[in-house]
């Protein structure tokens, strides 16, 4: 006997024919494949979120450190300014401690603390926004892969599905045999 005569044999005794085996393999294949790229294009959605939240940690370190370095910088250009000013007004004999050139001092210096509290707000407002995006990035990508899995494992249900419908309509039309 040779062996494509016992392949042949195996499907008859089972009331299958070689076509519908064949549309049942192809079909789960087909099945497989399309789950197996849902996969991957769901871990690929994962990545671009997460490396999307890691370039978003990135900008938000390297803004703090450049707002400390604006900061820093700040309150050095302010002692600077506040020491000449204090040098033009001992220049000018006006004695510290009396009258309008201690006023004058304590008006700058509010001042220039003021500016460095605003500057500081915005560059709280700035950090948060950042944490904002980087957190509201991680979610929606989260709930992309989510919605993305419940699609895939939909699909594949539904190809089973089909593919088991399909095998049953072939194996409940075909011939019966006299017996």
């Amino acid at each position: 006997m040779q062996l494509i005569d016992l392949f042949q044999m195996i499907p008859l005794a089972y009331g299958l024919d070689w076509i519908a085996v064949a549309s049942v393999g192809l079909s789960l294949a087909s099945t497989y494949a399309a789950y197996d790229s849902s996969q991957t294009q769901i871990k690929q959605g994962e990545a671009n979120a997460q490396a999307q939240s890691d370039a978003l940690a990135a900008e938000q370190s390297r803004q703090a450190r450049e707002n400390e370095e604006n900061q820093r910088r700040a309150v050095q250009e302010q002692r600077r300014f506040r020491a000449s000013q204090l040098a033009a007004m001992a220049g000018s004999g006006a004695m510290l401690g009396t009258g309008s050139s201690l006023a004058i001092e304590a008006d700058t210096w509010a001042k220039q603390q003021t500016e460095l509290a605003d500057q500081q707000r915005v560059n709280d407002m700035a950090q948060s926004n950042l944490a904002y995006q980087r957190t509201n990035t991680l979610q929606m990508g989260s709930a992309q892969a989510a919605a993305m899995r419940r699609d895939a494992t939909g699909a594949a249900i539904s190809g089973l599905a089909s593919t088991a419908g399909g095998a049953y309509r072939s194996w409940s039309t075909r011939p019966q045999t006299a017996a």
